[in-house]
């Protein structure tokens, strides 16, 4: 079969190509990608707690992941074919050609369908955490939300009809070349149209995900600057969540090249390689936008957690006066914890970390004189087990504690009811154990 004739021109640039490109960004793309939404599933475990609970973002996070690794992968065999190199030298290599240009642009036209569910799957991702998180009792809040969501999903149907249905029938997308370049005949004597295939058509979609996207970058910015916190904090969680503007500019940015500098017409297997890399490089990053929120506070806490029990293990094989340091909560240790059995109704009893990542077993709660009247009777009635509350009803349930009082008289072991609601002007430290003890005056 005879080759294509080649211009002079097409011979100097016959060696172009943009593969090398492709191959290492998609392949950095797929690491990133898949590395960060372990970490997500990780962190979202990690932080409520229950391991059997399954949330609805964990689920879309994972098909988010699903849609990023199969249009990576078929960028990747789009590039095998010749995604990156100029048509006539696709062309050139092909003694069947169009054949493998044809292929070329029947897994770009996947990818095309396949962006919309993804950064759909990623939004609501978005969503639904910024719902669980910020969405209480603010109207305006939920308001905008719902106005998110209905946008969100009104843009994927919109934008995946697009690309489904940019050419009728919609493999003409990619078996028009057969016609462009008759070589071989068409296969099954087709004929069809593409008329709306140009850049502008194709940067519609782009464009009103840009309306979405700049929605999710002002939902959790304006929700954290409601929260009562200080200057620094809020600073610093609007730094983690408005991690999106990068997102955003991307998405600005595959806008620009696709209208300024994407050659679809004579040269579209060359031409649109930068505007699938950026499609790719968006995907990724929205995926890590996703997951950085959850992800960065679990990793500090865990690194904070690690250094305390490092501290702690070295108290523990320090001096004995490193028993009278305080936690970071104020509270003073009177014992060395990890030598006090703890049992609840004759069972031994794990210690948890919580918190502050220090195992509270004993309170040393310091005040002037002698206890008033009635405060021992009231330091032992109003110790209470919090597990009786996951056990069951609390109007019907009797919750038994065995805890030696201290620093009070009381020296034996005594079984107590559980308390009504504790009287006013109360010190109430809430941990493992429920600790309720009369002000000190």
């Amino acid at each position: 079969m005879s080759l294509p004739a080649l211009s002079p021109e097409e011979n100097q640039h016959l060696n172009d190509t943009r593969q090398p490109a492709l191959w290492g960004c998609l392949g950095v793309f797929l690491a990133i990608c898949n590395v960060a939404i372990v970490g997500r599933l990780w962190g979202t475990r990690t932080s409520i707690g229950d391991r059997s609970r399954v949330l609805t973002e964990d689920i879309l996070i994972v098909l988010s992941g699903i849609f990023v690794n199969v249009i990576i992968a078929n960028l990747m065999v789009a590039t095998h074919y010749g995604l990156g190199l100029h048509v006539y030298t696709i062309n050139a290599r092909d003694p069947e050609y169009p054949t493998n240009l044809s292929n070329t642009f029947r897994h770009v036209w996947i990818t095309m369908v396949l962006m919309g569910p993804c950064f759909t799957c990623i939004k609501l991702t978005l969503l639904f955490f910024y719902k669980r998180l910020f969405l209480v009792s603010n109207s305006k809040l939920r308001i905008f939300w719902w106005a998110n969501l209905i946008y969100t999903v009104l843009w994927f149907i919109g934008a995946t009809g697009f690309y489904l249905f940019q050419c009728w029938p919609v493999q003409w997308y990619y078996v028009r070349y057969f016609a462009k370049y008759p070589h071989l005949p068409v296969p099954g004597n087709m004929t069809g149209q593409c008329d709306a295939t140009s850049v502008l058509h194709v940067s519609l979609p782009p464009i009103f995900s840009l309306a979405s996207d700049i929605a999710l970058l002002i939902l959790p910015i304006w929700a954290i600057s409601k929260l009562r916190l200080s200057k620094t904090k809020k600073r610093g969680l609007m730094v983690v969540f408005g991690i999106g503007i990068a997102a955003c500019m991307l998405e600005l940015a595959r806008v620009l090249v696709l209208l300024l500098d994407t050659d679809d017409a004579t040269d579209p297997s060359y031409g649109v390689a930068v505007f699938l890399v950026l499609t790719a490089a968006e995907e990724t990053l929205a995926v890590v936008c996703a997951c950085v929120p959850v992800l960065v506070p679990q990793l500090v806490k865990s690194y904070k957690g690690r250094a305390r029990n490092n501290t702690y293990a070295s108290d523990r094989n320090g001096d004995h006066n490193s028993s009278d340091r305080r936690s970071s909560r104020g509270f003073k240790r009177i014992h060395h914890l990890w030598t006090i059995p703890t049992t609840i109704d004759g069972t031994k009893a794990d210690v948890t970390i919580h918190d502050d990542y220090i195992p509270l077993t004993d309170i040393d709660i310091t005040r002037d004189g002698t206890p008033k009247h009635g405060d021992q009777h009231r330091t032992s009635e109003y110790i209470t087990h919090q597990r009786c509350d996951r056990e069951g009803d609390p109007q019907n349930q009797t919750a038994r504690s065995r805890v030696a009082s201290y620093p009070h008289s009381i020296n034996q072991t005594e079984w107590v009811q559980k308390p009504s609601t504790p009287p006013p002007g109360d010190i109430h430290v809430r941990t493992d154990i429920q600790v309720q003890v009369g002000s000190a005056n």
